[in-house]
Formats: C-alpha cells, structure tokens, sequence
C-alpha cells in the first residue's frame, strides 16, 4: 500500500447538514453532522467529498473531545482555515461564517485505492476523510492513511503491488502564513 495519492484542493461549494440519515445499502446511519465538499484539484472538472460524524452531546463544547468522531469535520475547518481549537456553538452546530471563510482557500486531500474493483477490473478510488492544510510536507495524509490501515481503521484499502506503483508529487503551494503543526 503505497498511502494514496495527494492533492491540493481548493474549495468551491460546502453544505453542512444535522441530524442526517443515509441509507448505503443494507446499512443506514443517522449522523449529527455531514459536511459536502465541492472542490477543485486543478482537473477539469470539479470533485465532491463528504466528512460526518457524531458528536458527544453530553459533554461540554468546550471540552474538545466533545467533537467525538466529527473530529474530522473540525479537522477540515482547522485546516483550511489555518486555526486551531476550534469550538462548536452551543447547540452543537458549527458557526455559519465557517462556511463563508472556507470558500477559495485550499487543502491537502488524500485519495487511496480499494479493494473493490470496476467492471473494468481498475480498482475503486475513496477519498479519505482527514485533510490537511495546503502547504504540508508531501506524504503528510499518505503516511496517516497508512497508518490507519495499520491500525484497522481504514478496511477497504488495497493490496498494491509495488512494481505497479508510481510516485506522486503534489503540487506545490506557496504560504508564507500556514501553520502546518496540526495535530491530524
């Protein structure tokens, strides 16, 4: 496993809904929050993620493990927005100008190969749910998706053969003002 393949994205379009139920098969989550990303990597064409999770309603927004597993959510805001601890209202709703500040500014996202192929025996592409602020060394989210499969976290990700693999660069960004010490 190689970690995936990372990009700069910058933002385009976010949506953030509460209390979302979704229906994936045979499996059908509620989550307090799901955030959509519209965003751009420099194709042709724009891209769209979704970040979600649940937060820990019994505890203080204050407390930052009251973001439970919305920690990712957080994550992205942090991240693009180049803050750190950042707080949810009191209701357990991000603040509106969030997604007002987070639209032009950019991002380091990471894809990775699964083990689900196509019907053209090419492999399914996820793209994984922690991001990173756009000017992190190269290899930041790679070694984290690594690390999640490692870990069990990440159970979809393929077995790549290496003779198969090619190295990827990402594109360089130049922030003079970016805070890359992220806790990811």
């Amino acid at each position: 496993m190689t970690g995936g393949f990372e990009t700069i994205g910058t933002v385009k379009s976010v949506q953030m809904e509460y209390d979302v139920e979704k229906q994936w098969g045979s499996w059908n989550p509620t989550f307090d929050m799901f955030l959509t990303i519209d965003y751009n990597d420099g194709q042709d064409w724009d891209k769209q993620m979704t970040i979600y999770g649940n937060v820990k309603k019994d505890m203080p927004v204050t407390d930052g493990k009251s973001w439970g597993a919305g920690f990712k959510i957080r994550t992205f805001f942090e991240a693009v927005l180049n803050k750190k601890n950042l707080l949810m209202n009191d209701d357990y709703t991000i603040p509106e100008a969030w997604l007002d500040d987070v639209i032009g500014k950019q991002f380091m996202v990471c894809s990775y190969k699964t083990n689900k192929l196509k019907k053209t025996g090419k492999p399914f592409w996820n793209t994984y749910q922690i991001v990173a602020p756009a000017g992190s060394p190269a290899g930041t989210l790679k070694n984290k998706v690594i690390k999640d499969v490692q870990d069990g976290w990440i159970k979809d990700a393929a077995e790549e053969d290496s003779s198969n693999s090619t190295p990827s660069t990402p594109p360089v960004v130049t922030t003079a003002t970016v805070d890359t010490s992220f806790d990811i």
